[in-house]
């Protein structure tokens, strides 16, 4: 099977519509090593921070964060 070349736009789509999507930013790690090989230029990094941002953005809610911290933060205090 020959990988398409893709470019800036399809990464471009792929972080801000289909990485909001997964279930993890783990699975975004991944996306973005098969991702490597359709481009030598293509910028993993840069990639992987749009489709986290984009990921965050959808499935963390300003509520979830203060949960969150005031569990980790109380598991620390109280052991």
């Amino acid at each position: 099977m020959t990988i398409p070349k893709f470019t800036r736009q399809h990464f471009v789509l792929l972080a801000d519509t289909i990485a909001p999507m997964m279930f993890s930013p783990t699975d975004i790690e991944r996306m973005a090593d098969i991702l490597a090989h359709t481009n030598d230029r293509f910028d993993r990094e840069k990639f992987v921070r749009r489709a986290t941002e984009a990921w965050e953005e959808k499935n963390i809610q300003p509520e979830d964060m203060e949960d969150t911290y005031e569990y980790y933060f109380n598991d620390i205090i109280h052991g």
